[in-house]
């Protein structure tokens, strides 16, 4: 059986397939498949013009992914609120809404905290973490990626 990090070796040689595709599509620059030469009276075109905008987002999706985990981690740290209200790091890195951010949260199936990439959101009264709500900010470990 494989490791997890020879399947992530295998995936990480797929971004280039990926962002080849995603150019010559025309899906990087347009978002879309409007730049394809497509014949709108086509029933076959048409289809495969849909088929292939869905595979288009998934693989935008999965390159997105990749990319991000190929930056290295420049930063971690743990959180402390800072006079605006707002939680930072050490290193100065401060969220508000809507931030994505990768926290060291305890995971709900084991007795072991695990990364989380999420965003921070506002209840009116502080900063929380979605989908992690219980989890306080104060104290939260935090890691900052290159390049975001």
């Amino acid at each position: 059986m494989a490791d997890i990090n020879k399947v992530f070796e295998e995936a990480q040689k797929l971004k280039w397939n990926i962002g080849s595709l995603l150019k010559l599509s025309g899906y990087e620059r347009n978002g879309d498949l409007s730049g394809l030469n497509i014949d709108y009276e086509d029933g076959e075109q048409l289809f495969l013009t849909e088929e292939l905008r869905g595979i288009m987002e998934k693989l935008d999706d999965v390159n997105w992914r990749l990319k991000y985990l190929s930056r290295p981690v420049k930063e971690v740290s743990c959180l402390h609120k800072n006079r605006s209200g707002r939680y930072e790091t050490s290193g100065g890195h401060s969220y508000t809404s809507g931030h994505g951010i990768e926290a060291l949260v305890p995971d709900d199936y084991s007795d072991v905290n695990c990364w989380v990439r999420t965003r921070v959101e506002h209840d009116g009264k502080d900063y929380y973490l979605v989908g992690h709500h219980d989890v306080s900010m104060e104290g939260l470990t935090v890691r900052i990626r290159e390049g975001v």
